[in-house]
């Protein structure tokens, strides 16, 4: 009997599944679309790339702190590092992608590791005041060394990148690549989640003292996690100054940090799939709103508050919460 009574519910997970896994891949394919949508409309193809770009760059942050818990409030410092350390790598050395972007998460990564031996060891607001202390510290560093990062006007003259010697310069191809690199960066980062070290990961946000208790090492993955963040803020930002072709002091600013982390929180965080869309959504809002009024970021800083407090899983919790009234309805 309790076979025959389970087995209806176990049909309906099945089935709810099926329709999740079904409904992403429509989105997944509708997102490859979009050049075809956009050709008598080239601008909103360039805005749908940064849009993408600033994806992966939420992504990168969400893989620390809704990982760990740790909060960054200068993740703008891997960004401003990869587009900075991309650009002197094309203007200098060679404009191939398959060189410069490895080149540049790997020297983020190291980077990240020396400075993470010491940052991960602090918890709480400590360690979100040291790491945008670093962020600064990254910010004056441009104007340090002005003569070759260019100062106040940022790293002018990135040549157009080039991928296995071929110059990439439609803007169809650029989207695709782009795209191509958030597919395949989400796709890694959920299966991490899904891993025995993404699940020791949650276990270090959820308790990191009784995850040291039951041997874990604490530090060391919070070290790791920092190191695979850093690396993936670093790919969005090469990305970036290879697509624009420059490199601004502003993507290291505090300002910039605060933007990226509000990217997390409106898709919400540890969902690893919100913070891409709050990534894709406040790009569009952005260049809509500002281009309305001066005052946008007035509107911005209400719709955080609201978000926080009507919605505390962001856009993403939201969607949950609604396919998740419409299976109960449907049982």
């Amino acid at each position: 009997m309790s076979d025959l009574v389970a087995t209806p519910a176990v049909e309906r997970r099945a089935s709810g599944r099926g329709l999740l896994v079904a409904g992403a891949a429509l989105v997944v394919v509708a997102g490859a679309l979009v050049p075809f949508w956009t050709t008598n409309a080239p601008f909103l193809l360039m805005l749908a790339s940064q849009a993408v770009i600033a994806a992966i760059l939420a992504l990168s942050l969400d893989l620390l702190t809704g990982n760990t818990g740790l909060l960054s409030f200068g993740h703008a410092a891997w960004f401003g590092f990869g587009a900075y350390v991309a650009g002197l790598l094309a203007k200098l050395v060679t404009p191939e992608m398959l060189i410069v972007v490895p080149a540049t998460v790997i020297a983020a990564g190291l980077t990240a590791a020396i400075a993470g031996a010491v940052l991960v060891r602090q918890i709480g607001k400590t360690f979100a005041i040291l790491t945008l202390a670093l962020s600064q510290i990254m910010f004056a560093l441009v104007f340090v060394a002005s003569d070759i990062t260019g100062g106040e006007d940022g790293l002018q003259g990135v040549p157009v990148m080039t991928v296995l010697g071929q110059p990439v310069v439609q803007p169809q191809t650029w989207y695709w690549l782009l795209y191509g690199v958030l597919i395949a960066s989400l796709a890694a980062s959920l299966h991490i989640r899904r891993s025995p070290l993404g699940r020791a990961w949650l276990s270090i946000r959820e308790n990191a003292e009784r995850a040291r208790f039951i041997g874990i090492d604490v530090n060391g993955l919070k070290l790791l996690a920092f190191v695979i963040s850093a690396g993936l803020g670093a790919l969005a930002g090469a990305l970036l100054a290879l697509f624009n072709g420059a490199a601004s002091p502003d993507l290291l600013s505090w300002f910039e940090s605060g933007k990226i982390l509000m990217y997390v929180v409106l898709g919400g965080v540890g969902t690893l799939v919100g913070p891409v869309l709050g990534g894709i959504v406040f790009t569009f809002a952005e260049h809509y709103v500002s281009s309305l009024t001066s005052a946008w970021l007035i509107y911005f800083g209400g719709l955080f508050v609201l978000i926080v407090i009507v919605a505390p899983g962001g856009i993403f919790g939201a969607l949950g919460h609604v396919w998740r009234r419409l299976q109960g309805q449907g049982r």
